[in-house]
């Protein structure tokens, strides 16, 4: 991604001190948007700027699994191809 670059190193560098700083991102589940993304050295292309049906497509899917973990004790879901599914779900204590 970053081997035509002057010094990817650098740019590496400052990129997972960003994604791995507790303080700048306080949780794995948290949102990083998309101009941020690209501020610390991220290569970024918006799906909405590519193809608007596959955008509505995935934000469909999105909005759903969203519906979902708000409504259910699941956690997290896992679906291949076939149409077989894993979810882990919250056991309370």
């Amino acid at each position: 991604m970053f081997k035509e670059e002057k010094d990817p190193d650098k740019i590496i560098k400052k990129i997972v001190e960003k994604l791995s700083s507790h303080k700048e991102t306080s949780s794995h589940a948290r949102h990083i948007p998309a101009n941020t993304c690209k501020d610390i050295g991220l290569k970024v292309t918006l799906l909405e700027d590519l193809d608007k049906d596959l955008q509505d497509l995935v934000l469909t899917i999105h909005h759903a699994f969203m519906h979902t973990f708000t409504n259910t004790v699941a956690i997290k879901i896992t679906e291949n191809h076939k149409g077989v599914a894993m979810v882990i779900v919250h056991r309370a204590k």
